[in-house]
């Protein structure tokens, strides 16, 4: 008996807990990252530029056809940049897809799409440098992909105006709301 022969004791089961067990699975993934940067305009309040990325991933058990635990969906970041002297800020765009194709063994939960609009920026001296901004400005409810499950809440911790509906097992875990921050860092 080979390993590709080994089952798990107990089949795995959407809806409800299952045990899984390690074993090697033959899968196939494929993606694609870009990214790119382009000037738009140097003006006398600054040089503005466009930058961005976009990312895909595609992951599926070869055995079964399943789709492969916490695949990242398609994915991008655009912003817009602005530097004069030693101001530098930035007006940024994270979008991605809804995921709807995980892992059933795991109950991988299914997650909305979703845009975020985050503002960053840093003035910068010889030998300091202070950082601040604002992350998800408009304080959205999100659900990131790979951000987890909650499985254990019971119904203290879902309710119809939060939780997804899903026909997978657990509630997914809230993406961070507007977050405020601020760094300085020193160089000597």
């Amino acid at each position: 008996m080979g390993w590709r022969d080994q089952h798990p004791r107990t089949v795995p089961q959407t809806n409800q807990f299952s045990v899984l067990k390690f074993m090697n699975k033959s899968a196939r993934l494929y993606g694609l990252d870009l990214s790119g940067r382009m000037p738009l305009a140097k003006t006398g309040v600054g040089e503005f530029r466009l930058k961005g990325t976009l990312g895909y991933t595609n992951g599926r058990n070869r055995d079964t056809g399943d789709g492969l635990y916490n695949v990242m969906p398609l994915n991008a970041k655009l912003a817009l940049t602005h530097r004069l002297s030693g101001w530098d800020n930035a007006v940024e765009l994270v979008m991605v897809k809804g995921k709807d194709d995980g892992s059933s063994a795991r109950n991988e939960m299914d997650t909305p799409g979703y845009a975020l609009v985050n503002l960053r920026g840093s003035y910068a001296w010889k030998q300091m440098r202070l950082d601040f901004g604002v992350e998800n400005l408009f304080d959205k409810l999100y659900y990131h992909p790979l951000g987890g499950a909650y499985t254990g809440q019971g119904t203290t911790m879902s309710s119809s105006t939060t939780a997804v509906t899903t026909p997978k097992w657990g509630t997914p875990v809230p993406g961070p709301g507007r977050s405020i921050y601020a760094g300085l860092t020193v160089k000597f």
